[in-house]
C-alpha cells in the first residue's frame, strides 16, 4: 500500500486522531485485502482504489499475489475460484464498517473538543444568548389578565389549600374560559405524593379544571352565582405527561351544554404545560343545586 503524503496535525488536534486513527487504518487494511481478492477474479481489472481519496492503490500483480496467499492458508486448492467472491464481499463489509466507525468517532471527538473550546472563549453566537430578568419578564407581558385570585375567591367558594386557580387569563361569558395553575414545591400534596419525586395528582389537575369550570357557570348567563356547584360525572380522561413543581398548568374550559331545569351543565377541558397536552377530558357533568328559602 502507498499512503499519500498527508499534512501533519496540529498538536491540538492530536488527541482527537490518537483514538480512530488505528481504527481508520484498520478499515482502509481490510478494503485493500477485499481489492485484492476482488481483482483476481476480473482479468480487466488492473488497479483497484481503496481510499475514497484515491491514496492506495494495488496492481493486479501485488493483487494476485495477496489473494493467493490468503487462500492457500483457509481453503483447498480445488476450491478456491469458487470463494473469492465470498471472501471478497466479507472483507468488504469489515472494511466499510470499520472505515466508518473511525469517522463516526473522529467527528464525535472533534465536536466535542469544540464544545470545550466554545465554553472556554465563552463565544455569545454559539454557547447561546444570556437572558436576563427584564427580557424573560416581557414574554407573558401580551397575556391578558380577566380575573385575578381576588375576583376568583368571590366567584368560587373554594379556599387555600383548595383554591387552584391562580388567575383567568381569557375568558367568554356563558361558554368558556382559560386559567392558570402556578404549581409550586410547597403545596401539601408534595410531601406525600412523592417524597423523592413530587408529582401533582391527577385527580387535582382535574379539580383545577373543574373549579375553572365554575368560573364559567356560576356567573351570568348561566347562573346568578348563588348555590352550590357539585360534580356529577366524568368522562374520556386522558394523562399525558406528568406535572411537577415549576410547572405553570394552563386549562381551558368550554361548555358545551346547559340545562337550566335540572341545573345540569356539561363541559370539556384541556390542560397544558410548555404547549404541551398535559390533561384531556373529553366530558365533565356539573349539577347546580340552588338553596329554596320560604318566605315567613
Amino acid at each position: 500500500l502507498a499512503r499519500a503524503h498527508r499534512p501533519e496535525p496540529s498538536v491540538d488536534a492530536l488527541p482527537m486522531m490518537t483514538t480512530h486513527k488505528n481504527v481508520r487504518i484498520a478499515g482502509s487494511v481490510a478494503l485493500a485485502t477485499a481489492a485484492a481478492v476482488a481483482a483476481t477474479s476480473s482479468t480487466n481489472l488492473l488497479a483497484f482504489v481503496v481510499s475514497p481519496a484515491g491514496t492506495s492503490t494495488l496492481t493486479k500483480s501485488r493483487a494476485e499475489a495477496s489473494v493467493n496467499s490468503i487462500a492457500s492458508n483457509v481453503v483447498p486448492e480445488a476450491s478456491r475460484g469458487t470463494t473469492t467472491a465470498g471472501f471478497g464481499a466479507a472483507f468488504v463489509c469489515v472494511g466499510v464498517i470499520a472505515t466508518r466507525v473511525g469517522a463516526v468517532r473522529h467527528q464525535r471527538l472533534n465536536c466535542r473538543n469544540r464544545s470545550v473550546h466554545v465554553s472556554a472563549a465563552s463565544e455569545k453566537d454559539e454557547a447561546g444568548k444570556f437572558m436576563h430578568a427584564e427580557e424573560v419578564s416581557k414574554l407573558t407581558n401580551s397575556v391578558p389578565l380577566q380575573f385575578d385570585n381576588v375576583a376568583i375567591a368571590k366567584i368560587l367558594p373554594h379556599r387555600y389549600p383548595f383554591l387552584l386557580v391562580d388567575k383567568v387569563v381569557s375568558f367568554e361569558a356563558g361558554k368558556r374560559a382559560v386559567g392558570v395553575k402556578n404549581v409550586t414545591a410547597n403545596e401539601p400534596q408534595f410531601t406525600g405524593h412523592f417524597p423523592d419525586l413530587p408529582i401533582m395528582p391527577g385527580v387535582l389537575m382535574i379539580e383545577a379544571m373543574a373549579q375553572l369550570g365554575g368560573i364559567v357557570c356560576l356567573q351570568a348567563p348561566i347562573s346568578d352565582g348563588k348555590g352550590q356547584f357539585f360534580f356529577a360525572g366524568i368522562d374520556g380522561v386522558k394523562f399525558r405527561r406528568p406535572v411537577v413543581p415549576g410547572d405553570t398548568l394552563v386549562m381551558e374550559m368550554e361548555l358545551e351544554k346547559w340545562k337550566p331545569k335540572y341545573g345540569v351543565a356539561k363541559m370539556k377541558g384541556k390542560a397544558y404545560v410548555n404547549g404541551q397536552l398535559a390533561l384531556q377530558v373529553d366530558s365533565f357533568t356539573f349539577a347546580m343545586v340552588q338553596e329554596n328559602k320560604e318566605e315567613s
